[in-house]
Parts: structure tokens; sequence; C-alpha cells
């Protein structure tokens, strides 16, 4: 199942637009449930994260099995999170 996320990176005032994939990857590693604006799937969406879910987003995450986009210092993931 594909989780997209949206979350906040940096100071909202002072965005980026871009980083590198190893910054990115670095950033995540830190992620917390506040960072995150929402998580959406095809029939979901939450913007209090379960903390199972952050769970599975992080051990995705720390796998590097996402891709991402970014723009104003907004990255949006999408986690593929095999549910069985």
């Amino acid at each position: 199942m594909i989780f997209r996320i949206e979350a906040i990176i940096g100071d909202r005032y002072e965005s980026t637009d871009s980083l590198t994939k190893e910054q990115v990857h670095h950033w995540l590693e830190k992620i917390q449930k506040h960072d995150i604006l929402k998580v959406e799937t095809e029939d979901d969406y939450w913007e209090d994260v379960p903390d199972e879910l952050f769970e599975l987003l992080k051990t995705n995450i720390d796998a590097e099995k996402y891709d991402y986009t970014m723009a104003k210092g907004h990255l949006w993931l999408n986690v593929d999170i095999p549910i069985e």
C-alpha cells in the first residue's frame, strides 16, 4: 500500500527548495511525529499519525524504501508498505 506523507523540512519561514538525497535521508532518519503534516492512502487520511504507522514509516525510511519531491520546505514522500 502506498502512503503519501507531507512533512515540513526545516524552518517554514526560511524554507529550502532542494537538498541532496543524503541530506533528505539524514533528516528523515531524525523525523518526529510532529514534523508530519498528514499521511494519506487511497482510502485513509491522518493528521495525527498513529504510533504503529509511524514506526512502520520509520522502518521503511531507514531501509530507504521511499521516493520524494520537495518544494518550499515541504517534503512529499511516497512510501510503499506491504500490508498483510
